[in-house]
Parts: structure tokens; sequence; C-alpha cells
């Protein structure tokens, strides 16, 4: 299964931010960052700590959405000729689904080994437990027998044109049966993680792999093979 990768998280500088201490600026950074990747908010505090302008900082929200619709088209619902038209409602509904978000930033604790660790809990929305695999197969099985193609012959002699039309309508469909599950969103049960902020000597890093963790969890795919 196709795995996502998530945009680089910022680095940041050795020097402290507006009299913050380290523990404030780091868990300010973490808030910061999951504000802007899932809610497209941005502070003046996460702007100075991380050292992007507020350009920087909105182009990181539309590469997390980009990163999302690639992954939905993908390895989620195996769409094949994505034009933009499909990519854009995609994209609309990601951007209803993030907004959503749910997840609490704790403070900083320094470890033994200089670094730092905050504690991030996620509730992780459930939108996508509602469908399975085979629900989409079933949409898509609708799809072809809506145009007569009802068998692999018939499947594998329709033009490519045919194809692209029968995929396209299989997109809109299903994106039009998530879209209808958004006004009553919940979450499934709530994960945490400590994430780390570690010394790299001439700058603070970030731990990439904790920040894909929790943007693994932000969504719940459990149904689609995604933990």
């Amino acid at each position: 299964m196709k795995k996502k990768i998530l945009p680089a998280v910022f680095v940041l500088a050795l020097a402290g931010c507006g009299g913050m201490s380290d523990a404030e600026r780091f868990s300010a950074y973490v808030q910061g960052y999951l504000d802007l990747t899932y809610k497209d908010e941005i502070n003046d505090n996460f702007l100075e700590i991380a050292g992007i302008s507020e350009d920087e900082a909105h182009q990181q929200y539309q590469d997390g959405l980009d990163v999302e619709v690639q992954f939905f088209m993908d390895g989620i619902a195996s769409i094949e000729y994505p034009d933009e038209e499909i990519e854009a409602s995609i994209r609309d509904m990601y951007a209803e689904i993030y907004s959503h978000s749910s997840y609490t930033v704790g403070a900083a604790t320094q470890l033994e080994s200089g670094n730092y660790a905050i504690e991030v809990k996620v509730q992780p929305i459930d939108i996508m437990t509602n469908f399975t695999p085979e629900d989409f197969q079933a949409v898509f099985t609708q799809v072809l027998s809506e145009r007569g193609v009802t068998d692999n012959f018939a499947l594998y002699t329709m033009s490519e044109e045919e194809y692209q039309a029968a995929d396209k309508e299989y997109a809109k469909r299903i994106v039009a049966m998530i879209e209808e599950k958004i006004p009553s969103i919940g979450y499934s049960e709530e994960k945490s993680l400590a994430v780390q902020i570690m010394d790299g000597e001439d700058m603070w890093e970030p731990n990439q792999d904790d920040f894909s963790q929790l943007d693994s969890w932000i969504i719940d795919y459990s149904t689609f093979g995604y933990e």
C-alpha cells in the first residue's frame, strides 16, 4: 500500500523568540505547525519561530492538501484518470475534512539527551471508516454496468476515452458519498505521541517521523488497511 510522504517540517533556529523559553517555543511550534497544516491557521509567533513568511506558510498548507489528494487518488479510491475538475473537488473535500482536525498539544519537557518532547493527543477523524475498498469497487462496478460493461471482455474492449469517462463518473460519485458524511463527522479512539525536537547543534530539528506519525492519525483510514 502506498504511504503518504508529509511535506518537510521546518527547522528552528537556536536563538529564542520574543523572550520565550525553549520549552514554550517548541510547544508553540508544534501547535502552530498543526494549526497551519490542517486548518490553514497562521499566527505570528509560529512564523517567527519557523523563520518563514506568510506566503511560505500558506504554501505549506497547500502542499499538505496536495499530499492528501494524491494519497486518496492512488491509495484509497484508485482513481486512474483524474482531471483538474476531479482534483479540485477532492481538494475542496479534504480542506473541509481537515478543518475538523482535533488535537491537543502539551507542554515541552527537556529529556536527558537534551532534546525536548511535546505530548500531542490526536482524535482521528472517522469519516473514511464509513467506507471500505469493496464499497468503492461496487460504485465502479455500477458505473460500468450503466455503460453496458458487465464482464471482463467488455471491460477490456472499452476505448480509452470510454474508460476515462467511466473513471471520472466513479470519482464524482465517490466524492459525493464522502461529502454526504461530513456533517456527521466523529472521531475514533484518541492516540498520543511524544513529538521530539532534537538538538542539531546549529539548529533545532523536529523529528520528521514523529510528525509523519501524527499525520497518519489525523484521518482514520483503518478500513482501507492503514493503521
